[in-house]
């Protein structure tokens, strides 16, 4: 690794650490490349989900930032539904594994998932009001 990417990742920490995510990011960096347990895994997995749905929280106030109140009364509505819909298909899809330890892995996973998707959608929707 060359100095300046050295540096870069030290000046990264720190500022993570400043801000309070240094937790968050150490478990979705480091704990997942070297996961060997299913707990660990398991772990690593949830530290993902959380940030992922940090991010859609992000999205959702920005999106609701820029509605008026009609169309935030909607996307409270539709994201509600949403939620409810995400979390009943998750547990579906992770039913195989339910009772075992990887259910909150298999679960959780698809969770991150359809939260990043949801995340990007919002994105989508904030970048047609911006035009």
């Amino acid at each position: 690794m060359n100095l300046i990417t050295i540096n870069l990742k030290k000046a990264s920490n720190i500022v993570l650490f400043s801000i309070g995510l240094f937790t968050t990011a150490q478990a979705s960096a480091a704990t997942c490349d070297k996961a060997n347990t299913q707990a660990d895994i398991n772990k690593c997995i949830a530290a993902k989900l959380k940030a992922e749905d940090s991010k859609l929280n992000s999205s959702y106030s920005k999106l609701q930032r820029v509605l008026n109140k009609t169309e935030q009364k909607q996307l409270k509505i539709a994201q509600l539904a949403w939620i409810d819909f995400r979390d009943k298909a998750c547990q579906f899809s992770a039913r195989s594994s339910s009772g075992g330890s990887a259910y909150s892995m298999e679960l959780n996973s698809c969770l991150t998932t359809h939260t990043q998707q949801r995340r990007i959608q919002l994105d989508q929707e904030i970048k047609k009001i911006q035009r």
